[in-house]
């Protein structure tokens, strides 16, 4: 059974009734806006943060083999430049 609007409504008067306004208010305010099913849990969360930080870990690993390979052909230009240079002289 899905909750829908109309529902709560019938739920916040139904409690006004039996308890004080303020009452059913508070009540009301410490229901979730959607079904329960919608709300995360603690083992949700856990596991959003665990793939957040596998995915995080791929991406700084995907990024150093880039950099690391950027900077060894940035040497291997420097060195032949560096030959290069010398031949001339």
């Amino acid at each position: 059974m899905s909750i829908t609007e109309a529902s709560r409504f019938q739920l916040r008067t139904a409690m006004g009734l039996i308890l004080s306004e303020e009452a059913a208010d508070t009540l009301m305010e410490l229901l979730p806006p959607v079904g329960w099913a919608d709300v995360a849990t603690k083992t949700d969360l856990q596991h959003l943060q665990l793939t957040i930080e596998v995915n995080v870990r791929k991406l700084i690993h995907e990024q150093t083999k880039s950099l690391i390979t950027t900077m060894i052909a940035m040497n291997a230009v420097t060195v032949a430049v560096a030959v290069a240079l010398s031949k001339l002289i």
